[in-house]
């Protein structure tokens, strides 16, 4: 044997067992991100459908400003309003997020054509809302649940770098590595199951660990992508206190979309304690509905004036790409058809981690009845 061959299976001896035990030891928590995250790619049209009298308007006209709409939601919630999204093709109506003293947020949903309450709830009681929570924190968010997640996003980029080396081919053996084979044992039918599954999720499962590692970890990813582009911070900036009266949220409206005509306000953070700015999120027109932002701006609260702008031409590629991790990993970037694939990527783990289990478990009763007879 060479030095080179001799390297090569050292090399692909780590691979196995790096591949091997994080599927074993970490594939419970895989299969459980991935599903959850398949509905998480459609998580503003489940809960519309959970929930119908929410995200039901009388008529599609639109006749009620942001103003207005503010107006009917501190009647019935008087706490200080944290977000705002505004009507589109999948909640077609306001939807005003308060934030509680005891930090639970409740949402009050407005009719765009009259004006009226349609509905207020616990957000974090809501169906779609938990799953979110279960994809992102484990609902572990005070016990570094988050941090968790990322790390289990590494583990599932390592385990797909790992398991393309293992599957990697022998030349004029690529067709028969990606489909599965009739009148083979079930060994066999478990092995080419788990090369070809993992093949043909490889590149998709690749884009959603590490946009979802960088989003959880966006120090840990800011130096990589400031290689080769820099990487700008969002800052949240706030203004010297002024006795001047501040504008009402319909000219704030006015203001971004007489700089920004082209582009849809999808949404808005008023001022708050730490920012006394307007936050207002843009996104691109006609892009999908789940593709929510592109862009951030601040402006003064007083002028209408653009404080920061971080809106799509002000950025670099760097921080573009910072900005996108988020719609890349559900795939909304490339529309519906990006975002179905993402939805399919989500059962891969489970694919894989039902295979793969089958077939350490098999090798394993082998070994033993050989070791007995």
């Amino acid at each position: 044997m060479t030095g080179r061959e001799s390297l090569r299976g050292g090399l692909r001896a780590v691979w196995k067992r790096l591949h091997r035990w994080i599927g074993l030891g970490g594939g419970a928590l895989l299969v459980l991100i991935g599903l959850t995250g398949s509905l998480n790619v459609f998580y503003r049209e489940i809960d519309a459908a959970l929930n119908p009298t929410l995200y039901r308007p009388a008529s599609p006209d639109r006749r009620i400003g942001l103003s207005e709409a503010l107006r009917a939601a501190v009647q019935v919630d008087r706490e200080p309003v944290s977000q705002i999204a505004t009507p589109d093709g999948v909640w077609p109506v306001w939807v005003i997020v308060h934030a509680h003293p005891d930090g639970r947020l409740w949402t009050t949903m407005i009719d765009p054509s009259d004006g009226r309450v349609l509905g207020r709830r616990d957000t974090g009681t809501a169906f779609a809302h938990l799953v979110y929570r279960l994809h992102y924190t484990l609902l572990l968010r005070d016990w570094w649940g988050k941090e968790a997640v990322g790390v289990v996003g590494i583990g599932l980029l390592l385990s797909a770098l790992s398991g393309l080396w293992l599957w990697w081919p022998k030349p004029g053996r690529f067709r028969r590595s990606v489909t599965l084979r009739r009148g083979v044992s079930r060994q066999r039918f478990w092995l080419d199951l788990h090369g070809a599954a993992g093949f043909w999720a490889c590149a998709v499962l690749v884009v959603v660990a590490v946009t979802g590692t960088g989003h959880v970890f966006p120090g840990l990813m800011r130096p990589v992508v400031g290689l080769f582009s820099p990487v700008a911070t969002l800052p949240s900036p706030s203004l010297p206190a002024s006795d001047a009266p501040r504008l009402g949220a319909d000219a704030i409206l006015a203001a971004v979309r007489a700089a920004y005509p082209k582009a849809a306000v999808s949404r808005l953070n008023p001022p708050s304690g730490s920012r006394n700015t307007w936050r207002v999120f843009l996104a691109p027109p006609r892009a999908d509905p789940a593709f929510r932002s592109d862009g951030v701006l601040w402006l003064d609260p007083w002028t209408g004036r653009i404080v920061e702008d971080r809106s799509w031409s002000a950025m670099s590629n760097g921080t573009r790409y910072q900005t996108l991790q988020i719609w890349l990993h559900n795939g909304s970037v490339a529309g519906l058809p990006g975002r179905l694939l993402a939805f399919a990527a989500g059962f891969a783990p489970l694919l894989l981690f039902a295979s793969g289990f089958t077939i350490w478990r098999s090798r394993r009763t082998r070994l033993r009845a050989l070791a007995t007879a």
